[in-house]
């Protein structure tokens, strides 16, 4: 995974075939390798003609797999690998087609829970909702209600990744309450206090719907 990482490596994987065997991996390796595999095709789908490299390969539909199924180790490295993959405008649709908005919805908020970095889940968010349509998707999974949560939270280390992507989701046109709440959230995570960052989820939440 992390030789991927490296440029020079990164173009020696590219050459020697490298990608088929990893997205096999994804759909067939022990849950480690799947974790590593996802890793590497994340490093890889930095470059762009890569990623359609990867997309010729049918990569996406073990990733959502994993996402949906695997142990949380595998969830984040699948959600890492589509971070990546989403950077490319035109790999987003199919990103949602293949059904990845639900399960990286449930795991922010499974993350949110357990503590653990939600910055890809966030990033990946954000980058779908750079398209309109599939702005309105992910609020319809529920994306605004559990980046709200994130963004509000005392002491949540990726708080700011959270707040980035309610930024992209919130000032919608035709959707000026949400995008004033957005705005209210703002103004309320400067302020420390716990009551103040629940308060100010609870009215984002009731803006945003169930």
């Amino acid at each position: 995974g992390w030789l991927a990482s490296d440029a020079p490596t990164h173009l020696l994987l590219v050459g020697e075939d490298a990608l088929p065997p990893l997205v096999a991996l994804l759909r067939s390796g022990t849950g480690q390798a799947k974790v590593y595999a996802a890793a590497a095709i994340g490093w890889l789908a930095k470059d762009a003609p890569t990623r359609t490299l990867f997309m010729g390969e049918g990569v996406l539909p073990p990733l959502v797999a994993m996402l949906r199924a695997g142990n949380l180790s595998e969830k984040m490295g699948s959600a890492f690998a589509l971070a990546m993959l989403a950077e490319d405008e035109s790999l987003r649709s199919p990103i949602v087609d293949a059904g990845a908005l639900p399960p990286l919805v449930a795991l922010l908020g499974q993350v949110y829970a357990d503590g653990t970095g939600g910055n890809n889940i966030c990033s990946t968010l954000q980058h779908l909702a750079a398209d309109a349509q599939l702005r309105e998707l992910a609020k319809e999974h529920g994306a605004v209600g559990a980046l709200a949560a994130a963004a509000t939270a005392p002491g949540c280390t990726w708080a700011g990744k959270a707040r980035a992507a309610l930024r992209v989701l919130g000032p919608t046109q035709g959707d000026s309450d949400l995008a004033l709440g957005t705005m209210h959230l703002e103004l309320c995570v400067l302020r420390t206090e716990r009551d103040a960052s629940a308060e100010c989820f609870e009215s984002l939440a009731s803006l945003a719907g169930p």
